[in-house]
């Protein structure tokens, strides 16, 4: 909890990329809640962190779950990368 205190900036910015990504990944099919145009843009926008999702999703299509399951992993990823990122530049300055 305190890594997550320390690193604020960096967990918002992930949470809204990768949750932005999530919900593209979630709204591509035609019988999603959200489905739209805007999925598409969405997920070139999150390309890096939905790209596994979306293979995934492109094969199953009514598998959320796991879907879910890979975007946690990616958001932690990418956390921890935003995270050093950040402290790094921090100390340059």
């Amino acid at each position: 909890m305190d890594f997550i205190n320390a690193n604020k900036r960096a967990f918002i910015i992930s949470l809204t990329y990768v949750g932005f990504g999530t919900l593209s990944v979630c709204s591509i099919s035609g019988s999603d809640f959200f489905y739209g145009d805007w999925a598409i843009f969405g997920l070139l926008i999150t390309f890096p962190v939905t790209i596994i999702s979306f293979g995934y999703r492109f094969a199953e299509a009514n598998s959320f779950i796991p879907v879910l399951i890979i975007q946690f992993i990616m958001f932690v990823l990418t956390f921890i990368l935003l995270s050093l990122i950040i402290k790094k530049d921090k100390s340059i300055k």
